[in-house]
């Protein structure tokens, strides 16, 4: 993969190198099946292979590769045309492919072109615009120095719709081929590979009989429900290879005088070739492009929703802790403390374990807030709370804002006496903190603990804990405050 993708990064010496033999390749097999007898072009490849090659690259290295297709066109066409002559040609081959580039680049079109808007582009670009213009010189030429007779506008459109469908055919089928595939059920292959054989036989057999097969009448055209069903199985990649493979199979056909659209002037054939073959192009590129468009935007729809419910999780996940918190001190609030108390006396009520609750207060917090002020008040309520959440660390255990100056704190407490040294500690932890309290007899903000411990059973609940830690806590307030009483044990 790490090869792979530096290959197709920058255009390398590799590449320059493969690019020449790919490109003299063309110009020979389009001389060698694509030309009729009569010197008529009925698909013109080269071309596509120069242009896939500028939009793969985004015009790097742009200079090198149009000297190496130019000599390349060249040396292919020095068997069928004069020297001048094959300069001339190349010359305006190179002007056709660089002409399509530019006007493809300016459309904005993306070069991958997997989108219909991006083929529409394209296909003005090159096999409209860039093909039409080289056509109109290469008419002249072909007049003026090569002392062809034929009518000019015939000779202009025979060159125009075959560099179009050259381009229009092995363009996209050259980029498809140089990104990676899209990724297939692997269970679909069997089935797959036997239609794409059938349909290739068929193909074989209806180019092989011509006209008539038994006696019927037939034409290439019965090939395009097939193209369409390759287009809706297969994608871009392999309708692309197919058309091309029916485009060289109409070309040879002509060559070898089969005559598949009856006995009728080469020209004629020709016109009826190029036809058929655009109709191709337009079923199968057109409709795995469509196809392809709808399937990139299903999974971009599928993406945004799963981004949209994530989103919605996160924001769900946020109003819970939200609704679970309470606002000033960050802590627990009293609905997390209620559901708490109610899951924390389940379990244990199934482990016959002991559950404690402690209750606590802010002694004299009202004359604080009088003589401090309420700014003060929050503050203390705030470095409490997190003292009281520094002390609770064990697993089970929680803490939280039950109203008001009011704490309560649930722990897995083993008996009475671990809970008494627990309570003491959070007294203590809160009473470090050192808060002046000029109203309160010890000096410093302090707090009393309520404390209620028990094992439940079916004749006891979490209220009745509840409301004897609330007892132990009326109890440490009338004892003297900045302590901790136990209840007695239900």
């Amino acid at each position: 993969m790490i090869k792979r993708a530096t290959f197709w990064e920058r255009p390398g010496w590799l590449f320059c190198i493969l690019l020449f033999l790919l490109h003299f390749a063309s110009v020979k097999l389009t001389l060698f099946c694509a030309v009729t007898p009569e010197k008529v072009v009925v698909v013109w490849l080269p071309n596509a292979v120069l242009l896939a090659a500028l939009v793969r690259f985004n015009g790097q290295r742009a200079p090198l590769m149009a000297a190496l297709t130019f000599s390349s066109d060249i040396l292919g066409n020095l068997g069928t045309f004069p020297l001048h002559e094959a300069v001339l040609l190349s010359i305006i081959n190179l002007f056709e492919v660089m002409l399509s580039f530019l006007l493809m680049r300016r459309s904005g079109a993306t070069f991958r072109l997997q989108r219909t808007q991006d083929l529409l582009r394209f296909v003005v670009a090159g096999p409209i615009a860039g093909t039409l213009a080289a056509a109109l010189m290469a008419a002249v030429v072909m007049q003026q120095i090569g002392g062809d007779t034929t009518p000019y506008l015939t000779l202009a459109r025979l060159w125009w719709f075959g560099d179009a469908l050259g381009l229009l055919i092995y363009t996209p089928m050259l980029l498809a081929f140089t990104y990676p595939p899209r990724q297939r059920r692997r269970r679909t292959w069997i089935d797959d590979t036997g239609l794409a054989l059938t349909l290739i036989l068929a193909t074989a057999v209806l180019f092989a009989q011509g006209r008539m097969i038994d006696s019927f009448p037939v034409t290439p055209t019965l090939l395009l429900p097939a193209v369409a069903v390759i287009a809706f199985r297969f994608g871009i990649r392999m309708t692309t290879l197919f058309v091309a493979l029916i485009s060289l199979g109409m070309a040879m056909t002509m060559t070898a005088h089969v005559k598949p659209f009856g006995d009728v002037p080469v020209y004629l054939e020709t016109l009826h070739a190029q036809e058929f073959i655009l109709t191709l192009c337009i079923v199968g590129i057109g409709f795995a492009v469509m196809l392809n468009e709808l399937r990139m935007r299903e999974r971009e729809l599928e993406s945004r929703v799963q981004e949209r419910t994530q989103e919605l999780e996160q924001s769900n996940q946020l109003l819970a802790a939200m609704s679970a918190t309470d606002g000033l001190t960050g802590i627990a609030n009293r609905r997390r403390f209620d559901q708490m108390l109610s899951a924390e006396w389940s379990r244990a009520w199934r482990g016959r374990q002991p559950l404690t609750v402690a209750m606590l207060d802010v002694d004299l917090f009202k004359q604080y807030n009088d003589h401090y002020g309420h700014q003060a008040g929050d503050e203390v309520l705030r470095e409490v709370a997190q003292a009281l959440a520094a002390q609770v660390r064990r697993c089970g255990d929680f803490v939280a804002r039950y109203g008001g100056e009011e704490f309560a704190v649930i722990s897995q407490s083993t008996d009475a006496e671990h809970a008494r040294t627990t309570a003491g500690m959070m007294c203590a932890a809160v009473e470090a903190l050192r808060i002046p309290h000029a109203l309160s007899p010890h000096g410093l903000v302090t707090v009393s603990v309520g404390m209620a411990v028990t094992v439940p059973d079916a004749d006891s609940d979490a209220a009745s804990l509840l409301k004897h830690a609330d007892a132990a806590l009326y109890r440490a307030k009338q004892l003297g405050r900045n302590r901790a009483e136990l209840a007695d044990v239900l």
